[in-house]
Parts: structure tokens; C-alpha cells; sequence
């Protein structure tokens, strides 16, 4: 299937962190993330960069990590050609969020029915989908081989898009850690719960362990507000610094907002179904900071790390 085209139009402005007396233009002004737009189209650039990546986690399920992914997926899609992919395989429901049914999913890829290329789906100009499949558990512990043919599938299509932003599984899955570990960035997705901020840490914890220089930021979720947001990062950092040596960058929190829960019940993410509510501008924001964060970085390309990754043994309690 053809994936979505590419907008080559840049100027959608997003609102940016604001600081006190502070305005900012567009996210990327600055030559960063919107300077892509400057370049030829892909079929046109034998060095089209790929894709910036970004992992959607969370340590525990239940605290709204799909919602903010599908939320995050369609700003990026205002920027240019963006794919989400479902990695919570064969419990996958990122594709309810986009309204869409796919036909096909990851677990026909790893089989060898269908290319991954031939399993996306449209969800709407500029956005495409490739759903994890649901009630198939067999799809939860992939073997090398299958695994191999996920990256090659994603490795295909990475300069096909500006954007891949992986739906990843809750918990320490070794396909929630690869998908983490191949991406650019990591985002965790917790709420002030103690159970989500003690799976929070144990996720990060793990993770580090793999991939000791492994970018995480910290988004905290269903917030009472800007206080309570701060108590749980500020003590998040202090923890992880004091037993880890190092600690995830918060950046941002997004407040306990009765338009998600609707908007989820209309299959849609808030910031398309509620745009101007308090969920959707603090996802702005959030969405500002980190296109802000990946332009910093070169991509490394999600399919070509996740091959990398696919070769090299597993360690024990890894």
C-alpha cells in the first residue's frame, strides 16, 4: 500500500513551551525539525535522511500512554508524513484511536504473508498506521527470525517518513525494550500513582541497564495540576539519580482531563476531537519540546537499529 504523501508544507504552527513573559514561533523555526521541509521530496533524494523515531512507554498499563501517542501522531503529522507503529504486537489497539480497521497487521509480516510496506494503512492524509494485531499471543515473544523480518519491514519504509512513533506495550517486554532501546528517544508516560511511578522507575531501570546512554523523557499524566506535575518529577529525578545514576528528563505533564475519555469513546484523539481543551494544549506543548529535543539529534533510523538489535544474543535478566 502506498504510503501517505508528503505535505512539504511546514508552516502549521504548534504553541511552544511558554515561559513566563516569553513568546516562541513555530516548533523548528530555528533550522531544526522544519528545515526538512527544504529538501526534496523522498523519491526524488537518494539520501533522504530517515525518519526521526520515538518510543511511547509506560511502565504499567492504564495510564493513558496510547492516548498521548495517538494525540502526539497526529501533531506530527501536521509537520509531514508520519507512521505510527503499534508495538504492543498481538494486543494492539493504537489503530481504535485513528478510527480505522486495518486488514493486515505486524503479525502477517513476521510471518512472511505480506511486507510490512503492504500492511500500512492510511488513517489520514499525511498519517499511516501499522496495526500490532489483537488476540494473537503467539505475537508476544517473537523468535530471531521473525524479528529480523519486523526490522527489515521498518528499516523499507524509514525514509518514507519524518516521523515513526512507536505505541509500544506497558512493562519490560524484550520487544517494548527493543522497540525503546532502536528509537531515538524514549518517551514514559506515568501518572502520580505510586503503582505507575514504582513501574515507571522499574522500566527506566531496566532499560538503562540495556542501553546505559538511552535517552528518556518524563511526561507525567492525569496531573491535579502544575504542582502535583512537578512533585512527581522532581522526585522521580531524585530517586533514579540516587540508586541509578542517571535519570529521565521530565518535560511535560498533561492534566486529568474529562475530554480524553470522551474523546477515546469517539475513537479519536483529543487533540482532534477536543482541540482547544486542556488536555490537547498541554499536548501541544509537549509535542513542541520534543520536536524541539529529536531535531537535536540525527536519526538513527528505527528499522536499521532494530536490525542491529535482531543479531545480537540476548542477556540474561536483561
Amino acid at each position: 500500500m502506498a504510503t501517505s504523501e508528503e505535505r512539504g508544507d511546514a508552516s502549521h504552527e504548534s504553541p511552544q513551551p511558554r515561559a513566563a513573559g516569553s513568546a516562541h514561533g513555530p516548533p523548528g523555526a530555528d533550522g531544526g525539525w522544519e528545515s526538512l521541509a527544504s529538501r526534496p521530496p523522498f523519491y526524488a533524494a537518494a539520501r533522504r535522511p530517515a525518519a526521526h523515531s520515538l518510543c511511547v512507554a509506560s511502565g504499567k498499563g492504564g495510564v493513558g500512554k496510547t492516548a498521548v501517542a495517538a494525540s502526539l501522531a497526529q501533531l506530527f503529522a501536521r509537520l509531514g508524513s508520519t507512521l505510527i507503529v503499534d508495538g504492543d504486537l498481538g494486543v494492539g489497539n493504537a489503530h481504535i484511536l485513528q478510527d480505522v480497521q486495518p486488514e493486515r497487521h505486524l503479525g502477517d509480516v513476521v510471518c512472511g504473508r505480506v511486507s510490512l510496506r503492504d500492511a500500512l494503512v492510511s488513517c489520514e492524509p499525511h498519517l499511516d498506521l501499522v496495526c500490532g494485531g489483537s488476540g494473537l499471543p503467539h505475537l508476544a515473544h517473537l523468535e530471531p527470525s521473525e524479528r529480523r523480518l519486523l526490522a527489515l519491514g521498518l528499516a523499507d519504509v524509514q525514509r518514507d517518513y519524518r516521523a515513526m512513533l512507536v505505541d509500544c506495550g506497558a512493562g519490560v517486554s524484550d520487544q517494548t525494550l527493543d522497540f525503546a532501546e532502536g528509537s531515538d528517544g524514549t518517551l514514559l508516560v506515568t501518572t502520580p500513582d505510586v503503582t505507575a511511578l514504582t513501574d515507571a522507575y522499574a522500566f527506566y531501570k531496566v532499560l538503562l541497564a540495556r542501553q546505559p546512554d538511552a535517552l528518556v523523557w518524563l511526561v507525567v499524566n492525569r496531573a491535579q495540576d502544575a504542582a502535583e506535575a512537578q512533585r512527581v518529577l522532581e522526585r522521580f529525578e531524585h530517586v533514579s539519580r540516587r540508586f541509578l545514576g542517571a535519570s529521565p528528563k521530565g518535560i511535560g505533564w498533561i492534566p486529568d482531563d474529562p475530554a480524553v475519555r470522551a474523546a477515546v469513546n469517539r475513537r479519536r484523539a483529543v487533540v482532534r476531537a477536543e482541540p482547544t481543551s486542556p488536555s490537547s494544549r498541554a499536548l501541544a506543548e509537549l509535542f513542541a519540546r520534543l520536536v524541539r529535543e529529536l531535531s537535536a539529534r540525527e536519526p538513527a533510523g528505527l528499522g536499521t537499529r532494530l536490525s542491529e538489535l535482531s543479531t545480537r544474543p540476548r542477556r540474561l535478566g536483561a
